[in-house]
């Protein structure tokens, strides 16, 4: 459904979220509907981010059929096993 990929770098002090749907996703429409699901199930977690990462989510095609509870359980349990989250996050 999603997948994440990191890079710490020091150079940066905030951290940069990256959301790519590529056509194998769908047509324009449903591309957009991903990407909105993604930022949607993100965007709780910015604030317990750790600094210095370059975070990217690629939405995958059973992203299609997921409501946004199953993204956000899944963009949760992502960031949590990449452990990018501050520690104080439950």
């Amino acid at each position: 459904m999603v997948v994440l990929t990191t890079l710490m770098d020091p150079n940066i002090g905030e951290s940069k979220i990256g959301i790519i749907a590529t056509k194998s996703v769908g047509g324009a429409v449903s591309r957009n509907r991903s990407k909105r699901l993604i930022r949607a199930a993100i965007e709780p977690y910015t604030d317990q981010i750790k600094p210095n990462y370059h975070l990217v989510l690629i939405a995958r095609k059973p992203i299609l059929e997921a409501d946004i509870e199953n993204v956000s359980k899944a963009v949760y349990s992502l960031l949590k096993k990449a452990e990018v989250l501050l520690p104080s996050s439950q």
